[in-house]
């Protein structure tokens, strides 16, 4: 039985993930635009991790309640994906694996707002659903401007 002890930890896990791969995005930033971008990010993720940490730490809620959705635990474990990146990429390859990340992962925080019958839960995950998307929204307009698909618009 999966609980929401488990889906907790696994969603921490997911925003360290993510915030490796956006330091890893300051180290490699050819300009101060980009690296404050991507610092940016990198705290973004680290209130997420935050906030994910205190509700489990403080037991806000019965972290054993069952979670009996076997579809949003695997999307859970491959939203933000794994720690691993390759040392290699350089900026534009770090914004398309950040695209993906912050993608499944609004998915998997909307598919655990729909699938909890705790409406303060389904608010939090709701919540933290929109904050993906509009990461999602912002990452891809810095990779469009990158390849040159837009013009910068600020």
């Amino acid at each position: 039985m999966n609980t929401l002890k488990e889906l907790l930890d696994i969603a921490i896990q997911g925003e360290v993930n993510s915030q490796k791969l956006y330091q890893r995005g300051v180290d490699t930033a050819g300009n101060d635009e980009i690296k404050r971008f991507f610092e940016q990010l990198v705290k973004e993720e680290t209130k997420h991790e935050n906030l994910l940490f205190n509700i489990r730490e403080t037991e806000l809620y019965d972290l054993d309640i069952a979670v009996d959705d076997p579809e949003m635990f695997e999307a859970a474990r491959s939203s933000h994906g794994s720690a691993a990146f390759d040392e290699s990429w350089n900026t534009e390859e770090i914004l398309a694996a950040a695209m993906k990340r912050e993608f499944t992962a609004m998915n998997r925080y909307q598919k655990a707002a729909e699938s909890t019958t705790n409406e303060e839960l389904a608010l939090l995950f709701t919540n933290l659903s929109k904050e993906e998307s509009g990461h999602h929204k912002i990452i891809q307009k810095r990779y469009n401007m990158l390849k040159g698909l837009k013009e910068k618009e600020f």
